[in-house]
Protein backbone atom coordinates (compact mmCIF):
# COMPACT_ATOMS: atom_id res chain seq x y z
CA UNK A 1 0.00 0.00 0.00
CA UNK A 2 3.00 2.52 0.74
CA UNK A 3 4.64 2.01 -2.51
CA UNK A 4 1.02 3.05 -4.33
CA UNK A 5 1.42 6.38 -2.84
CA UNK A 6 3.70 9.02 -5.15
CA UNK A 7 7.52 9.21 -4.17
CA UNK A 8 6.96 13.13 -3.74
CA UNK A 9 4.16 12.64 -0.92
CA UNK A 10 5.97 9.69 0.93
CA UNK A 11 8.12 12.11 3.14
CA UNK A 12 5.47 14.48 3.94
CA UNK A 13 2.97 11.55 4.94
CA UNK A 14 5.65 9.91 7.17
CA UNK A 15 6.05 13.36 8.80
CA UNK A 16 2.83 13.85 9.81
CA UNK A 17 2.06 10.23 11.00
CA UNK A 18 5.03 10.63 13.12
CA UNK A 19 4.33 13.90 14.03
CA UNK A 20 0.99 12.71 14.92
CA UNK A 21 1.99 10.01 17.17
CA UNK A 22 4.18 12.11 19.16
CA UNK A 23 1.96 14.61 19.84
CA UNK A 24 -1.40 12.18 20.74
CA UNK A 25 1.21 10.54 23.05
CA UNK A 26 2.68 14.11 24.46
CA UNK A 27 -0.89 15.64 25.27
CA UNK A 28 -2.49 12.15 26.22
CA UNK A 29 0.46 12.50 29.05
CA UNK A 30 -0.40 15.28 29.87
CA UNK A 31 -4.43 14.43 29.68
CA UNK A 32 -3.88 11.10 32.06
CA UNK A 33 -1.75 12.79 34.77
CA UNK A 34 -4.27 15.35 35.08
CA UNK A 35 -6.90 13.13 35.44
CA UNK A 36 -4.64 11.59 38.05
CA UNK A 37 -4.32 14.44 40.21
CA UNK A 38 -8.13 15.71 39.82
CA UNK A 39 -8.17 17.87 36.69
CA UNK A 40 -10.61 17.59 34.55
CA UNK A 41 -10.02 17.55 30.79
CA UNK A 42 -12.65 19.69 29.07
CA UNK A 43 -10.69 19.04 25.20
CA UNK A 44 -8.36 17.33 23.46
CA UNK A 45 -7.18 18.00 20.03
CA UNK A 46 -4.93 16.14 17.79
CA UNK A 47 -4.80 18.90 15.19
CA UNK A 48 -5.99 22.42 14.89
CA UNK A 49 -9.05 24.14 12.53
CA UNK A 50 -12.45 22.78 11.89
CA UNK A 51 -12.84 19.45 13.31
CA UNK A 52 -12.58 16.36 10.93
CA UNK A 53 -14.51 14.62 13.90
CA UNK A 54 -15.73 14.85 17.45
CA UNK A 55 -17.54 13.40 20.59
CA UNK A 56 -17.88 13.88 23.87
CA UNK A 57 -16.91 10.80 26.47
CA UNK A 58 -18.74 9.86 29.37
CA UNK A 59 -16.86 12.53 31.80
CA UNK A 60 -17.26 15.51 29.92
CA UNK A 61 -14.28 15.78 27.80
CA UNK A 62 -14.55 16.99 24.16
CA UNK A 63 -12.38 14.66 21.66
CA UNK A 64 -11.87 15.91 18.57
CA UNK A 65 -9.35 15.40 15.37
CA UNK A 66 -8.52 18.93 13.02
CA UNK A 67 -8.22 19.11 9.81
CA UNK A 68 -4.68 20.66 10.21
CA UNK A 69 -2.62 17.70 11.54
CA UNK A 70 0.57 19.75 12.72
CA UNK A 71 0.35 19.42 16.41
CA UNK A 72 -2.99 19.27 19.23
CA UNK A 73 -3.09 20.59 22.72
CA UNK A 74 -5.21 19.87 25.99
CA UNK A 75 -7.42 22.17 27.62
CA UNK A 76 -7.37 21.85 31.53
CA UNK A 77 -10.06 22.90 33.25
CA UNK A 78 -9.55 26.17 34.76
CA UNK A 79 -5.85 26.50 33.50
CA UNK A 80 -6.47 30.17 33.37
CA UNK A 81 -5.83 32.11 36.97
CA UNK A 82 -9.07 33.88 38.05
CA UNK A 83 -7.85 36.99 38.11
CA UNK A 84 -7.30 36.31 33.50
CA UNK A 85 -11.50 35.28 33.21
CA UNK A 86 -14.38 36.80 33.60
CA UNK A 87 -16.93 36.36 37.11
CA UNK A 88 -19.06 33.86 34.91
CA UNK A 89 -16.30 32.00 33.75
CA UNK A 90 -15.09 31.21 37.21
CA UNK A 91 -18.99 30.30 38.27
CA UNK A 92 -19.30 27.89 35.73
CA UNK A 93 -15.84 26.34 37.16
CA UNK A 94 -16.21 22.60 38.94
CA UNK A 95 -15.53 22.77 42.37
CA UNK A 96 -12.06 20.87 43.00
CA UNK A 97 -11.41 20.14 39.51
CA UNK A 98 -9.86 23.08 38.29
CA UNK A 99 -5.78 23.33 37.38
CA UNK A 100 -5.21 26.58 39.49
CA UNK A 101 -6.57 25.20 42.72
CA UNK A 102 -3.90 22.29 42.91
CA UNK A 103 -0.77 22.33 44.33
CA UNK A 104 2.77 23.18 42.72
CA UNK A 105 3.78 19.76 42.50
CA UNK A 106 0.50 18.34 41.10
CA UNK A 107 0.80 21.47 38.47
CA UNK A 108 4.44 20.23 37.86
CA UNK A 109 3.23 16.60 37.16
CA UNK A 110 0.86 17.69 34.76
CA UNK A 111 3.24 19.72 33.17
CA UNK A 112 6.36 16.88 33.18
CA UNK A 113 3.82 14.25 32.04
CA UNK A 114 3.74 15.08 28.54
CA UNK A 115 7.40 14.90 27.53
CA UNK A 116 7.90 11.80 30.24
CA UNK A 117 5.24 9.93 27.89
CA UNK A 118 7.37 10.73 24.96
CA UNK A 119 10.44 9.48 26.49
CA UNK A 120 8.46 5.88 27.51
CA UNK A 121 7.10 5.71 23.76
CA UNK A 122 10.56 6.39 22.79
CA UNK A 123 12.18 3.24 25.03
CA UNK A 124 9.31 1.33 23.93
CA UNK A 125 10.14 1.39 20.52
CA UNK A 126 13.24 0.93 20.59
CA UNK A 127 13.25 -1.99 22.80
CA UNK A 128 10.65 -3.50 20.32
CA UNK A 129 12.55 -2.45 17.21
CA UNK A 130 15.65 -4.10 19.06
CA UNK A 131 13.88 -7.38 20.06
CA UNK A 132 12.03 -8.19 16.24
CA UNK A 133 14.87 -6.35 14.03
CA UNK A 134 18.14 -7.15 16.93
CA UNK A 135 21.08 -4.11 16.89
CA UNK A 136 22.81 -2.81 13.73
CA UNK A 137 26.00 -4.40 14.00
CA UNK A 138 28.87 -3.26 11.54
CA UNK A 139 31.14 -6.48 11.16
CA UNK A 140 34.88 -6.12 11.10
CA UNK A 141 34.94 -6.37 7.22
CA UNK A 142 37.96 -3.78 5.61
CA UNK A 143 35.81 -1.99 2.93
CA UNK A 144 38.78 -0.17 1.11
CA UNK A 145 42.35 0.48 1.71
CA UNK A 146 43.62 3.88 1.59
CA UNK A 147 47.17 4.31 -0.45
CA UNK A 148 50.01 4.62 1.47
CA UNK A 149 48.01 4.03 4.96
CA UNK A 150 49.20 1.51 7.51
CA UNK A 151 46.75 -0.96 6.36
CA UNK A 152 48.44 -0.94 2.87
CA UNK A 153 51.95 -1.44 4.05
CA UNK A 154 50.64 -4.45 6.63
CA UNK A 155 48.87 -6.09 3.34
CA UNK A 156 45.26 -5.60 4.09
CA UNK A 157 42.93 -6.00 0.98
CA UNK A 158 39.31 -4.77 0.29
CA UNK A 159 37.30 -7.88 2.15
CA UNK A 160 39.56 -8.92 4.87
CA UNK A 161 37.57 -9.70 7.85
CA UNK A 162 39.48 -8.97 10.92
CA UNK A 163 39.02 -11.46 13.09
CA UNK A 164 41.08 -10.53 16.38
CA UNK A 165 43.96 -8.10 16.98
CA UNK A 166 46.85 -8.97 19.92
CA UNK A 167 44.43 -11.80 20.59
CA UNK A 168 41.57 -10.17 21.22
CA UNK A 169 38.61 -10.35 19.59
CA UNK A 170 37.09 -8.23 17.03
CA UNK A 171 33.45 -9.39 16.57
CA UNK A 172 32.42 -5.80 15.25
CA UNK A 173 33.90 -2.62 13.24
CA UNK A 174 33.16 -0.73 16.13
CA UNK A 175 36.01 -3.00 18.38
CA UNK A 176 38.89 -2.78 15.92
CA UNK A 177 38.23 0.96 16.20
CA UNK A 178 38.61 0.90 20.26
CA UNK A 179 41.44 -1.43 20.05
CA UNK A 180 43.46 0.78 17.19
CA UNK A 181 42.87 4.15 19.33
CA UNK A 182 43.68 3.16 22.49
CA UNK A 183 47.71 2.07 21.14
CA UNK A 184 48.34 5.24 18.83
CA UNK A 185 51.90 4.49 16.92
CA UNK A 186 52.09 0.72 18.07
CA UNK A 187 52.68 -2.57 16.56
CA UNK A 188 49.55 -4.58 16.31
CA UNK A 189 49.00 -7.89 15.30
CA UNK A 190 46.13 -8.91 13.28
CA UNK A 191 44.52 -12.05 12.82
CA UNK A 192 42.54 -12.08 9.28
CA UNK A 193 40.23 -14.36 7.34
CA UNK A 194 40.76 -13.66 3.76
CA UNK A 195 38.31 -16.27 1.73
CA UNK A 196 39.32 -19.83 3.19
CA UNK A 197 42.43 -18.62 5.09
CA UNK A 198 43.58 -17.26 8.04
CA UNK A 199 46.09 -15.33 7.95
Amino acid sequence: MFHAIPEIIRPVLAFVVVLGVLVFVHELGHYLMARLVGVHGEAFSIGFGRALAGWTDRVGTHWKIGWLPLGGYVKLHGQERPEDVSEAERAAWRAGETFHEKNVGRRAAVVAAGPIANFLLAIVLFAGLFATAGRPVSEPVVGSVIAGSPAERAGLQAGDRIAAIDGQATPRFEDIQHVVAARPGQSLALRLQRGAATL
